[in-house]
């Protein structure tokens, strides 16, 4: 189990390269290739972010719901 020092700032992390994605997305994709690479990588960080946010609940409920 990761302390949760370290489980905040890998989070904080992911957090942090969502945005820029997003904003590369917005203001700095000129070829569809571009855009599909990114929104792929968007698609991937924010699915780890919900699986390390549901390990986590499944450590503090006990359940591995």
């Amino acid at each position: 189990m990761l302390e949760p020092y370290t489980a905040d700032k890998i989070k904080n992390n992911i957090i942090k390269e969502i945005e820029n994605i997003k904003d590369h997305i917005c203001y700095g994709v000129d070829s569809i290739d571009k855009l599909q690479y990114a929104r792929g990588r968007l698609s991937a960080l924010e699915a780890l972010l919900q699986d390390i946010k549901n390990l986590q609940k499944e450590d503090n409920d006990g359940d591995p719901d």
